[in-house]
């Protein structure tokens, strides 16, 4: 060792000499200290003088306790949680431990896990059995076990009689069963006994504040002051008492002296500064101001202090349901009825939620327990009435309308809804009477809207314009009366005047979107595509987090040719700004899908999925990125989630249908397309499909009897014939299906041209097949005649006379179909093939511009590299062949042609590589003899 590393390490050694040496005070005399001062009353002084002795024996288990102990006497609860866990891991005497960790525990409102610890938890010490036992009894009923809170209150008196927290929760109990007379007189005799009993004041206050307010006998008559100087007494007593705190800020919210309560709130948070009820507070004073976005941090917070507590939990909730965060505040509200299912306010709140995000069986479920419980009140019963109508069930809506409206005549909404509920059964002329009699009665604007809404729907555009000015009368700064005057304006074709009106909406709420919408359409149609972007952008000026114009900028952006850079940063900025809205999210999958980004869309809809799990249109577009990539199974669990959350709905059967029918599942996707037509008996389009699959699967008795059906509703005639014809082409019956062909043209179909074009093909193909083809080259030419702009029939007949090897002809056929439709890849594609089988010139261009209409499609890709190896291009027919094989490698024709093409250039090495490749798929590819063939040649 060095001198010099001598000299710096001797003075450390000799400092550390010196501390052993003297020693400081001993542990036993730091723990007596602690005590002495625990005794006192002089809780900090004990937190030093403990903190030092566990610096002496950090495993102490005693110094651990008296320290939870003394952070619970300065109001510290948290940190007196975690010392006394300490104690129990160090294995401290748990008779001691007990009640004062239930203290702690029911200072943090942590009811529930204090139940579980020390629910049957037995002490021999009558004194700790009291306190333990009359914890417990609070926990119980702040739960709403209100026979166990009872049970464990007589346990604590039978303890020690007299205990003053038992006393006090005898008190609350006589509160509780309403007798507030008899409670004050029990808490007047303790507090003639124990004058200094901080607790017993604090309650005096409860019970005069809450007399006078709920106008008891024998307290209405006293003063509000005497409540409030209880209160005050409370807190000289001890500045610490939450409870007085408390009671104090409530009652000047309650009052509506805010300025009132934000002092009080002061004193709160100088007293026990990170005491959750200071949080508590302080969020619920900036919600009581209507000041939501001050209240969320305060809230947050709260959460993390408190995270057991079901108020805390209520508190957070409802911040975040006004903040319109429904993902955060339902997973609060359901923690907090989880934790307390007596709770109302949390199931009320969350029934909104459900209701605002279509998700109505959950708002049905939500709502039931306050339907069964104790006496629903109005707004209850409008709750269910709307969670059932959501749910498809107007006969239960109708009925809690019914309620509500009795309970409350004053409630519009719920008397509009019993009304609109007759609809089916009462003259239109009826339903408007009564909707006016409501609206003449209310001030509100619930029934002129339902008016307006039915004039328009009877196109009586006179009467809807009456009822918008009676409507603006109501609320002549809220901008949706001039909106809808514009809308009706619309439907009288003055588009000028609508436009006027839509400039005055927004005038009066510069962040209507409706308006800036309808605008942007107006100029859009006029072909002024900058002055729609305007509008939006003009509105997100006024409203920077208005999701729905950053979507809608996003679009005219992409139509006005923005690179997909700029329109995505557009989409991802509305996902930011809303992450629990499905729209922007649905957005971004659809944009990735566009661009033809499948890994990205999946990225997104899984995302999105995992921000919101029951959201029905992130599940739809999951399942449909999911069918897209070829993960059918996986594709059934998104449409089987989306039932779940729409019940009463054939969409998610329907597209559960296409799945099973991408797996061949036919079984299931009958199945499922009976569920869809057991919920929509009249859906056709459910219906013809339960045809095609019945057809696919070989089922022709149910396809014709599907048929059949189909036949029977109006609308369906056309379609439910063809589908006959399709049965029957099955069955190899072609005069059968060209008759049923026919007649499905006659009935109808050729009110769709794509639709008749679509029976015109079939037609011609069973005309074809029968003994008589004279007939088919006959139809042909009276269609073509007769449908001179047809080009999917024109397409037809060129794939068919391809398929024959008339490629002559089928080149006329193509080259029709350009002339009618320059753009139409698939006839680009093959006219080009025809061309460069024909030796013609020409045929680079047309595949050309179909690679870049449609691009990274496998068989256009081919087709080009055919092409090129036509022109001598070898190498450039080579990359793309690799390019068309790396989108459909399973498919062992093109991978022979990339062989061949390995061959002709004199890479054997490469060419071998694919022939191998080949031959180890063995019978899946038929060609296995050319193969070995020319593997021999290598």
């Amino acid at each position: 060792m060095t001198t010099s590393l001598l000299k710096r390490i001797a003075p450390v050694v000799f400092s550390a000499c010196l501390l052993v040496a003297c020693g400081g005070e001993g542990y036993d005399s730091l723990m007596n200290s602690a005590r002495t001062a625990l005794s006192k009353g002089e809780s900090k002084t004990a937190i030093i003088q403990l903190k030092n002795a566990l610096q002496k024996n950090p495993e102490s288990g005693e110094a651990r306790f008296l320290l939870g102990k003394a952070f619970l006497d300065s109001g510290d609860a948290r940190s007196a949680e975690v010392e006394l866990r300490k104690a129990i891991a160090a294995k401290f005497e748990a008779a001691q431990i007990a009640p004062v960790m239930a203290r702690a525990q029911l200072a943090l409102q942590a009811y529930k896990p204090m139940i579980e610890l020390y629910g049957e938890f037995k002490l021999a010490d009558a004194a700790a059995r009291a306190d333990l036992k009359t914890s417990l009894a609070t926990a119980y009923e702040a739960t709403g076990a209100r026979e166990k809170g009872e049970a464990a209150l007589q346990e604590a008196l039978q303890a020690k009689p007299g205990f003053a927290p038992a006393v006090l929760l005898q008190v609350r109990l006589k509160l509780r069963g309403g007798d507030a007379p008899a409670a004050l007189q029990l808490l007047d005799a303790l507090l003639k006994n124990e004058p200094a009993l901080a607790e017993a004041w604090r309650l005096k206050g409860d019970i005069v504040l809450g007399g006078i307010k709920s106008a008891v006998e024998g307290v209405k008559d006293m003063d509000a002051a005497e409540g409030v100087a209880a209160y005050r007494q409370a807190l000289v007593l001890n500045p610490k008492d939450l409870g007085a705190h408390a009671g104090l800020i409530n009652h000047w919210i309650e009052a509506g002296e805010l300025d009132k309560a934000a002092a009080d709130l002061e004193g709160l948070k100088k007293a026990v500064p990170k005491d959750p009820q200071a949080f508590y507070f302080e969020a619920l004073l900036a919600y009581s101001r209507k000041d939501y976005a001050a209240g969320h941090g305060p809230a947050q917070e709260l959460v993390k202090l408190a995270p057991e507590s079901p108020l805390a939990l209520q508190l957070a909730g409802a911040i975040e349901y006004e903040l319109k965060s429904f993902g955060p505040a339902e997973e609060m509200l359901a923690k907090a009825l989880k934790l307390a299912p007596n709770l109302s306010a949390p199931r009320r709140m969350l029934t909104q939620i459900y209701l605002l995000t279509s998700s109505p069986a959950k708002a049905v479920t939500a709502i039931q327990p306050l339907l069964l419980n104790g006496t629903p009140d109005a707004q209850v019963y409008s709750l269910a009435g709307e969670a059932y109508l959501q749910n498809g069930d107007p006969k239960k809506a109708e009925t809690y309308f019914a309620q509500a409206a009795k309970l409350n005549p004053k409630d519009s909404r719920s008397r509009t809804q019993l009304v609109l509920g007759k609809a089916a059964t009462a003259k239109p002329e009826d339903i408007l009477a009564d909707l006016k009699a409501i609206s003449d009665s209310d001030p509100s604007s619930v029934a002129d809207i339902a008016i307006i809404r039915a004039h328009l729907q009877r196109r009586d555009l006179d009467k809807a314009l009456a009822a918008i000015d009676v409507l603006e009368r109501k609320s002549p700064k809220r901008p949706i009366a001039a909106n809808l005057r514009g809308l009706v304006q619309l439907a009288r074709k003055d588009v000028a005047g609508a436009r006027v009106n839509f400039e005055k909406a927004l005038a009066l709420d510069p962040s209507f979107y409706p308006a800036a919408a309808l605008l942007a359409s107006l100029d859009m149609a006029d072909k002024k595509p900058d002055a729609a972007k305007l509008r939006f952008e003009t509105l997100l000026k006024a409203a920077p987090d208005n999701v729905k114009a950053h979507l809608a900028l996003a679009e005219l952006k992409e139509i006005g040719g923005a690179s997909k850079e700029e329109v995505l940063a557009l989409i991802e900025k509305a996902v930011l700004i809303k992450p629990t809205d499905a729209a922007p999210r649905v957005a971004l999958v659809d944009h990735h899908l566009k661009n033809r980004d499948l890994k990205a869309a999946q990225i997104a809809a899984q995302k999105g999925i995992a921000a919101l799990p029951e959201a029905p249109e992130l599940l739809e577009v999951q399942g449909r990125v999911r069918m897209l990539a070829g993960e059918y199974n996986q594709a059934t669990e998104s449409f089987n989630a989306l039932a779940r959350v729409m019940p009463r709905s054939p969409m998610p059967h329907m597209r559960l249908a296409e799945a099973y029918v991408s797996l061949r599942n036919f079984p299931n996707a009958t199945a499922s397309l009976k569920r869809a037509l057991d919920l929509a008996p009249d859906y056709l389009v459910a219906r013809k499909r339960l045809g095609e699959v019945q057809l696919a699967a070989a089922d022709y008795k149910g396809a014709l009897a599907s048929a059949a059906l189909m036949q029977k509703q109006e609308a369906g005639k056309p379609a439910g014939l063809s589908l006959q014809g399709d049965v029957l082409a099955a069955q190899k019956d072609w005069a059968g299906a060209a008759s049923a062909y026919r007649q499905s043209l006659a009935a109808g179909a050729e009110a769709n041209a794509d639709v008749a074009a679509g029976v015109a093909s079939k037609l011609h193909h069973a005309l074809v097949l029968t003994p008589n083809k004279a007939e088919a080259e006959k139809f042909a030419a009276g269609w073509i005649k007769d449908h001179p702009k047809d080009a999917v029939f024109q397409f037809y007949l060129g794939g068919e006379e391809l398929l024959q090897g008339q490629l002559a002809l089928a080149e006329t056929r193509f080259a029709a179909v350009l002339k009618l439709q320059p753009e139409n890849a698939p006839a680009l594609n093959n006219m080009a093939w025809l061309l460069m089988k024909q030796g013609k010139p020409g045929a680079l261009p047309l595949i050309e511009k179909a690679n870049q209409l449609l691009p990274k499609q496998a068989e256009f890709l081919d087709t080009l590299s055919l092409v090129l190896e036509a022109e001598k291009q070898l190498p450039k027919a080579i990359e793309v062949q690799s390019q068309a094989l790396d989108l459909q490698p399973d498919n062992h024709e093109m991978r022979m042609r990339l062989a061949k093409l390995y061959l002709a250039s004199g890479d054997k090495t490469k060419a071998s590589a694919e022939l191998q490749r080949l031959a180890k798929a063995g019978k899946q590819y038929g060609g296995q003899a050319e193969v070995q063939q020319l593997l021999r040649a290598l």
